[in-house]
């Protein structure tokens, strides 16, 4: 699934920062799992087997995103905690305000999955998906000058590139998706050239920003993990 329209971006170094997270993030671990999704609907040839890995994988989509990000504060919080540049100021007011949307939308998601299937190792899953939920914030109150802000703007980026998929798993749960409200990925970018410094802070924003992608995409890979294991049953 690629549903997101790539952004034109320039030469600059905002624009290299988003491209590295654009090449880096979630989306190449959602686009198996989206086309699972994609592939059958409502068919009703579509095998009892299939249907049951279909209602599991929406369920823990829903669940596993909201123990990360469906809780106040999160990571775009955290991290304006941490950002005193003012020209992230604006960028700031409309992530927060943006989120808090989503955050709504991840908690509907949720009400209408109903419970997650318990598989073997349950537990050990439910402590990784929360020690990564602490891990987000780590790197969001990091006292690292620049990685609470590279973590927030690789988070906003990454986001907006599974959001689809989100959407997708509204529409099959028979809910309407509202429209993200987040900067763009070309304001992400925008808001990276400014902050970038060239020197220590470009470091410390590429390390938060790298940081994030790899739990991101680990909450991913768990979830398609789990869904491999439903299939196989």
């Amino acid at each position: 699934m690629n549903n997101l329209a790539r952004p034109t971006l320039g030469s600059d170094l905002g624009d290299g920062f988003v491209r590295t997270i654009l090449s880096d993030g979630s989306l190449a671990v959602t686009a198996p799992l989206a086309a699972f999704l994609g592939n059958g609907g409502d068919r009703p040839d579509l095998r009892p087997h299939a249907k049951a890995a279909r209602a599991a994988l929406l369920a823990d989509i829903a669940h596993f995103m909201h123990i990360s990000h469906g809780r106040h504060p999160g990571i775009i919080d955290y991290a304006a905690q941490k950002i005193v540049d003012d020209a992230a100021r604006s960028w700031l007011i409309a992530a927060i305000d943006g989120f808090s949307a989503e955050r709504t939308f991840l908690n509907k998601l949720t009400v209408t999955a109903g419970p997650i299937r318990r598989l073997l190792g349950q537990d050990k899953v439910n402590t990784l998906v929360e020690s990564q939920a602490k891990n987000f914030q780590m790197l969001a109150t990091s006292d690292r000058k620049g990685c609470p802000a590279g973590a927030a703007i690789a988070f906003l980026v990454d986001w907006h590139q599974t959001r689809p998929l989100l959407d997708m798993v509204a529409y099959e749960m028979g809910l309407a998706p509202t429209p993200a409200a987040l900067p763009s990925v070309a304001e992400c970018a925008a808001i990276a050239g400014k902050l970038d410094d060239g020197g220590s802070y470009r470091r410390a924003m590429a390390f938060g920003a790298h940081q994030t992608l790899e739990q991101m995409r680990g909450l991913w890979r768990l979830i398609a993990a789990r869904h491999t294991e439903m299939l196989a049953a």
